[in-house]
């Protein structure tokens, strides 16, 4: 119940800045391009990220001048490690503050960074078991922890981050399908490093 009031209390506050912005930036009545809605929501969302928080979902309904519905996660809980957020599809998952701060930092995301963890998740979490306290997925990496039968998510590493080593750890020939395609050499002769050494014999002779 305290989360409710909490929730329903930054619901209303943001539904008033939201309106705020609809009003200073368009007219009323006006139609609306689908170029002008982007904007608008890239710009409202970005600024509703850093004055509220960046685990909400923002809807706005442009037929009824700027009606807004928000969406937050089914649960948030204080530890010491700060706050957990659960993860929108997958129940059993929490993201810590300091994930999503870094997530946010690392990939750029202004937008819900509970949704785009999530779509990240899917893949990551097929990697379970390959490294212990880390999950892959084309993007970087996501260190965790379990803890009281569900799966803390304590941050997330771009795949920029990492060094040659790093990546032959976290991307073995058992992971080659979630090496993001740009990484990936069409010809040996353009690789920087072969995967494993079973593929020796691929090596050009000088």
């Amino acid at each position: 119940m305290p989360k409710d009031r909490e929730f329903q209390f930054k619901k209303a506050q943001i539904e008033k800045f939201l309106k705020a912005e609809y009003r200073r930036k368009f007219r009323t009545n006006a139609r609306i391009s689908v170029r002008k809605r982007q904007r608008f929501i890239d710009d409202v969302t970005r600024k509703i990220s850093k004055k509220f928080g960046k685990d909400i979902l923002c809807l706005v309904d442009f037929s009824k001048g700027g009606f807004v519905t928000l969406i937050s996660p089914a649960r948030t809980e204080s530890t010491e490690k700060g706050k957990l957020y659960q993860s929108f599809s997958h129940s059993q998952v929490f993201y810590t503050s300091h994930c999503i701060e870094r997530f946010s930092q690392r990939t750029e995301t202004t937008e819900n960074c509970i949704l785009t963890l999530d779509a990240y998740m899917e893949d990551a979490l097929l990697s379970f078991g390959e490294h212990q306290g880390y999950l892959t997925c084309p993007a970087g990496v996501f260190a965790y922890s379990l803890e009281n039968d569900r799966l803390v998510v304590k941050t997330y590493i771009n795949f920029e981050m990492l060094s040659p080593e790093q990546i032959k750890k976290f991307y073995g020939p058992g992971m080659i399908a979630t090496l993001p395609e740009d990484f990936l050499a069409q010809n040996i002769k353009d690789s920087d490093f072969i995967l494993a050494d079973e593929f020796s014999h691929l090596t050009p002779k000088s």
